[in-house]
């Protein structure tokens, strides 16, 4: 009686294993995607000369979407604003992700990912200081 419980078993993870989805993950890709910084800025009213007041490395929420609007990915930005998405080829639109609490936006922008290879990217998310 055990046996036969074992081969259902098997056989039911077999039938299982073959109905799988065949489309393919944007995320399944050999080494290669998209990475990039995100800064914000400006970060003084006026910018005077001798006192520079560079921009500032972000730190948030980078929001991946495919060109029809699914969110892709989302990864979160170290403390130098750099972030690394893994992904196939194709065409995405990436964006820095702010919410309402904050007084700065951030503008999308569209990326071409080449297979195998790492696209690089910076955006820039606006202060609102001016």
């Amino acid at each position: 009686m055990r046996s036969v419980a074992i081969a259902l078993a098997a056989s039911l993870v077999l039938v299982l294993a073959a109905c799988g989805d065949d489309t393919p993950d944007p995320t399944d890709a050999p080494a290669g995607g998209m990475r990039g910084t995100v800064t914000e800025g400006p970060q003084c009213p006026v910018v005077v000369a001798g006192s520079p007041c560079p921009d500032r490395p972000w730190h948030g929420t980078v929001r991946v979407s495919a060109t029809h609007g699914d969110v892709v990915r989302e990864v979160e930005t170290d403390d130098r604003g750099r972030f690394e998405i893994s992904l196939g080829a194709g065409s995405y639109e990436v964006l820095a992700v702010t919410g309402p609490e904050r007084m700065s936006t951030g503008a999308p922008q569209t990326v071409t990912v080449v297979e195998g290879e790492w696209a690089e990217v910076s955006l820039l998310v606006d202060t609102g200081i001016r």
